[in-house]
């Protein structure tokens, strides 16, 4: 399990205002078209592939294509509804 440090709303946002940081939206598909409010900007990546890749124990190259569209130059703040 990865544990990765928590961050409160308002410091995610300053970040995010200042282009320091991008929103990825990492809800559950099943969940995802129920939820009438997402962060402006935020990039979409379905939990679900990488989670079944990591179960599978798929390559890690395949694994990692799920995440292409993350900006290198930017702080990912992972957040889900």
């Amino acid at each position: 399990m990865i544990i990765a440090p928590r961050i409160d709303p308002a410091a995610a946002k300053a970040k995010f205002d200042r282009g320091e940081a991008i929103p990825v939206d990492v809800t559950s598909s099943l969940v995802y078209p129920a939820v009438g409010h997402r962060i402006p900007g935020a990039i979409r990546i379905a939990p679900e592939p990488i989670i079944r890749g990591i179960q599978a124990a798929r390559p890690a190259a395949e694994i990692v294509k799920h995440l292409e569209s993350l900006p290198p130059d930017r702080e990912v703040i992972a957040y889900c509804t």
